[in-house]
C-alpha cells in the first residue's frame, strides 16, 4: 500500500433516484454522455485523475488543491450552461465536495480519512455548489480568486475532529456560519405625535429586553438579519394596543404575530408589561423556527449555534425525554466547544433536573455530580447569563437542597433580567420549599403573567399550586394543578399534585380519579419510592405523601 497527500474531489447527482424513476434509460444515457464529454476531459485538463465512477457520481484526485477547485468550478459552470434548456425537473445537477488529506492508494483506488471527509462534504453541499474543507482553502487561496463563504466548523458522522467548511457560490442556506441568529428591530409605526412617541419608547424598551436574552443578537443591518421584528401601536380612550410581527428574511414570510391590549393610563406600566412579553415570544419563536429549519439534518453536520437551537427546543417539550434529549444534543456541542457555557448549562440541566421536574426519582449521584459541576463551570465562564443562574438555582434546590444558595442564584438571575419568567419561577420554587408559601405562590404566578404562552407555564403553574397547597388554599391549588395538567397532559407530578389538592379539599372521587390517571401513566409508581419534594422541613412532604396514600396511591 502507498500513502500520499492528495486533493480528493467527490461528486454525485442530486435526485438521482428520482431521475432514474422518471426515465431510467434517458437518465443513464445522459449521465454517460456527460461523463465522457465533460467530466473526464475537465478533470484531465486540470491535471487530475478520475479514480472511479459510482452509480450517480465519481471520485477524482489532484496533486494540487488549486487544480481541484478549478476543476469543480468549471464543472459546475459548464453543467449549468448545458442543462439550462432542460426542464428543471429533468436537469442533471451535481454537488461537489473537496478535501485535502492523507489517502491510501491500492490497485488504482484510494481510501482513507481524506476520501471520507470529501464524501461528507459532498453530501452537505448544495445542488450546483461546491463545498471545500479548510485545508483546501488554505492551499488553494493564493492561486484561486474564487470567493468561498465561511460556514464555520461542522462535526461529521464517523469523523473524529470538526471540519471547517467553505461554500461556493454562496453561503449554505441550510447551515449558518458560527454565530447567533441575527434580529433586526424595525421602528414600530404610530399615527400622530402621541402614538409615534409611544412607538419610539416601545422600541427602546424592546431593544433593552432583547439585548438581555440569550440565543439571538440584534443587528443594525436589516440586510444581514435572519429575522425582522416590526409592528405598530394605537393609543386612545385609556387603551394601548400593540401589534407585533416576526418575519423570516430567509423564507421571506411572516412566522409570528400577536396583538397586546392594555387598559392603563400609565405608559410605564404598559411598557413594563408588554415589552418583556413581546421579547420572550420573539425569542421562543426564533428558536422554534430555527429548529424547524434544521429538522431531519444529522446532528453531526450542524454548527454549534444550530445545535444550541435544537437543544433549546427539545427542552420546550414537557417530558423527561424532551429534557434529556436537550442534554444529549448539548453533549454533541461540548465535543466541538468544551467551554461553551450554554452547552454546559443545558447538558447539566438535561442530566440533572429532568427527573426532578418530570418524574419521581433522583438521578444517580455520579450523574448529578457531573450535572452540577457543568452548571457551576457555566457560571464561572459567564456570570452574566440569566438562564445559567436559573439552571444553577434549580440544581442547588433539587439536587443539593441548598435553599439559601438556590434563592441567591435565582435573585442574581433577576438582577440581570428582572423580567425573566424562568428566574421568577425558580425564585418561587425556593420560596415554597423554604416555607414561604405565599411569596412562592406569588412569584410563580408572576412568572405565568409575564408570558402566558411560554412553553414552561405548566411548570410555573404547578409550583404556584404547591404554594397555595402548603398555605392551605386547596381550591386555588387545585385550579393551578388542573391548569398544569391541561398544558402538559399525563405528566406524573402534575397528576400527583392534583390528587393531593383534591383529597385535601374534600373531593375524594376526583382525587382517586387523578391517582388512576397517574398509575396509567406510571404503573410502577409508589409513594415510598418517591424522591421527596425538596422542603426544608419534612412535615410538608409527609402531609403530601399521606394524602397520596389516602387517595389510593400504592405505598
Amino acid at each position: 500500500m502507498e500513502r500520499r497527500l492528495t486533493a480528493v474531489l467527490a461528486a454525485d447527482v442530486v435526485g438521482y433516484s428520482r431521475l432514474m424513476g422518471a426515465n431510467e434509460l434517458r437518465t443513464f444515457e445522459r449521465l454517460k454522455q456527460l461523463r465522457e464529454q465533460l467530466v473526464a476531459p475537465t478533470v484531465a485538463n486540470c491535471d487530475g485523475r478520475v479514480v472511479k465512477l459510482t452509480g450517480d457520481g465519481f471520485l477524482a484526485e489532484f496533486a494540487s488543491a488549486a487544480q481541484a477547485v478549478r476543476c469543480a468550478i468549471e464543472l459546475q459552470g459548464e453543467m449549468a450552461r448545458l442543462e439550462a434548456a432542460t426542464p428543471e425537473k429533468e436537469r442533471i445537477v451535481l454537488r461537489i465536495g473537496i478535501n485535502l488529506g492523507d489517502v491510501i492508494l491500492e490497485d488504482g483506488d484510494i481510501y482513507g480519512d481524506g476520501v471520507n471527509v470529501a464524501a461528507r462534504l459532498e453530501g452537505m453541499a448544495e445542488p450546483g455548489g461546491v463545498l471545500i474543507s479548510h485545508s483546501i482553502r488554505e492551499n488553494a487561496a493564493p492561486s484561486v480568486q474564487t470567493t468561498f463563504f465561511d460556514n464555520g466548523e461542522r462535526k461529521f458522522k464517523n469523523i473524529e475532529r470538526p471540519i471547517r467548511v467553505w461554500s461556493w457560490p454562496k453561503r449554505l442556506t441550510s447551515l449558518r456560519a458560527e454565530g447567533k441568529p441575527q434580529l433586526f428591530l424595525a421602528s414600530f409605526e404610530g399615527r400622530g405625535e402621541v402614538e409615534q412617541r409611544f412607538a419610539n419608547d416601545l422600541g427602546h424598551e424592546l431593544r433593552s429586553c432583547l439585548a438581555r436574552l440569550t440565543g439571538l443578537e440584534l443587528t443594525a443591518n436589516r440586510a444581514r438579519a435572519h429575522y425582522v421584528l416590526e409592528g405598530a401601536v394605537h393609543v386612545g380612550d385609556g387603551r394601548h394596543r400593540i401589534f407585533a410581527r416576526l418575519l423570516s428574511s430567509e423564507e421571506e414570510k411572516q412566522i409570528w404575530s400577536e396583538r397586546y391590549d392594555e387598559r392603563c393610563d400609565s405608559l410605564f406600566d404598559v411598557l413594563d408589561r408588554c415589552a418583556p412579553r413581546v421579547a420572550m415570544s420573539v425569542r421562543r419563536r426564533v428558536a422554534a423556527a430555527d429548529a424547524q429549519r434544521l429538522a431531519g439534518r444529522p446532528l453531526d453536520e450542524l454548527s454549534v449555534e444550530e445545535l444550541l437551537a435544537l437543544a433549546g427546543i427539545s427542552f420546550f417539550t414537557p417530558t423527561k425525554e424532551g429534557w434529556r434529549g436537550g442534554g444529549v444534543i448539548s453533549e454533541q456541542i461540548l465535543e466541538l466547544q468544551p467551554k461553551n457555557f450554554m452547552a454546559l448549562m443545558m447538558a447539566g440541566s438535561g442530566l440533572g433536573t429532568a427527573e426532578f421536574l418530570y418524574g419521581f426519582g433522583r438521578p444517580e449521584d455520579t450523574v448529578l455530580n457531573i450535572a452540577i459541576r457543568r452548571v457551576e463551570e457555566a457560571v464561572r465562564l459567564n456570570n452574566k447569563s440569566d438562564v445559567v443562574h436559573t439552571a444553577h438555582s434549580l440544581l442547588l434546590l433539587f439536587g443539593r437542597r441548598r435553599h439559601a444558595d438556590a434563592k441567591a442564584a435565582a435573585l442574581r438571575s433577576l438582577e440581570l433580567n428582572p423580567d425573566f419568567n424562568m428566574a421568577m419561577w425558580a425564585l418561587g420554587a425556593t420560596q415554597v420549599f423554604s416555607g414561604d408559601f405565599d411569596a412562592g405562590a406569588e412569584s410563580a404566578m408572576r412568572a405565568v403573567g409575564i408570558e402566558s404562552r411560554d412553553p414552561y407555564v405548566h411548570l410555573y403553574s404547578r409550583f404556584a399550586g404547591y404554594g397555595h397547597l402548603d398555605a392551605g388554599r386547596f381550591d386555588e391549588a387545585r385550579a393551578w394543578f388542573q391548569r398544569a395538567n391541561q398544558l402538559a397532559p399525563a405528566v406524573g407530578p402534575n397528576l400527583a399534585a392534583l390528587a393531593v389538592a383534591c383529597w385535601r379539599e374534600g373531593d375524594h372521587p376526583s382525587a382517586r380519579h387523578a391517582i388512576a390517571a397517574l398509575l396509567e401513566e406510571e404503573p410502577d409508581f409508589s409513594v415510598s419510592r418517591c424522591n421527596p419534594l425538596p422542603y426544608r422541613t419534612p412535615e410538608a412532604w409527609l402531609e403530601f405523601a399521606k394524602a397520596l396514600r389516602a387517595a389510593g396511591a400504592p405505598d
